[in-house]
C-alpha cells in the first residue's frame, strides 16, 4: 500500500462524507430567514387591517413577493433533499479531485480506497447513528457538528469495509480532528470510538 496515496484518498472521502453530513443537516434543520422576516417583522396577513394608508396595489405588490420567497425556498429546499441522499461517489470522486484537490492527478490518490470506502455510506450510516446514540448519554449523533460526524462515518465505513485495524482508525481519526475539528472534538471521538470497540469485543 502507498501511503502517501491512502492518505490522500482518505481526504477525498473524508470532503464527500462532509458534504454528505453538511447537506443532510440543512435538509433537516432549514430555516428560511426571508420567510421568517416576512411573518413575523411584516405580518403581512394583518397589514390591511393595521395600516389603512398601504392601498391594495402596494398589499398585492409585498404579497407576489412573499409567495416568490416561499416557492424559491421550496426549489432550494428540493435541492437540498437531494444533495444530502446523494451516494454516487464515481462521479462525485472526479467533481471533488479537480475542484478541490486539484494538486493532484488520479495517479497519486489511492483511487480503489475512495470507491470501496465511499461506496458504503449508505449502508453503514443508519448502524453507526444506532452504535452513536446507543453510547452517548447527554446528545444524539444528529446533534453532532458536520465534520465530528464525518470523522465518525469515516472511520467506521473503512473499519467495515477494509478492515483497518482498531487502534489505527483511533489515531487517525483524532488526528484529522485535531486539524479539522474543534479543541474538544478528538476527545468526543476518541471516548466515542473506544465506547464502540468495547461493545463490539463482549
Amino acid at each position: 500500500m502507498d501511503i502517501k496515496k491512502r492518505i490522500n484518498a482518505r481526504k477525498i472521502v473524508l470532503s464527500y462524507f462532509y458534504q454528505h453530513c453538511f447537506f443532510s443537516l440543512l435538509s433537516k434543520r432549514w430555516v428560511s430567514w426571508n420567510e421568517i422576516a416576512v411573518n413575523e417583522n411584516f405580518e403581512l396577513e394583518n397589514w390591511e387591517n393595521k395600516w389603512k394608508f398601504f392601498d391594495d396595489e402596494f398589499l398585492k405588490a409585498v404579497e407576489k413577493k412573499k409567495q416568490e420567497i416561499l416557492h424559491r425556498d421550496e426549489i432550494l429546499q428540493e435541492k437540498i433533499d437531494t444533495y444530502a441522499k446523494d451516494y454516487n461517489i464515481e462521479w462525485d470522486f472526479w467533481y471533488i479531485l479537480k475542484n478541490f484537490f486539484d494538486q493532484w492527478s488520479a495517479s497519486e490518490v489511492d483511487v480503489d480506497y475512495v470507491l470501496q470506502v465511499g461506496t458504503w455510506l449508505s449502508k453503514y450510516e443508519d448502524e453507526l447513528i444506532d452504535k452513536v446514540n446507543h453510547h452517548t448519554k447527554s446528545f444524539w449523533y444528529e446533534q453532532m457538528d458536520p465534520i465530528d460526524e464525518t470523522l465518525l462515518l469515516l472511520w467506521y465505513v473503512e473499519y467495515k469495509t477494509i478492515n483497518t485495524p482498531k487502534e489505527v482508525v483511533i489515531n487517525e481519526m483524532v488526528e484529522l480532528a485535531k486539524r479539522y475539528a474543534d479543541e474538544w472534538s478528538p476527545k468526543l471521538i476518541n471516548g466515542i470510538l473506544h465506547e464502540i470497540f468495547l461493545a463490539e469485543e463482549k
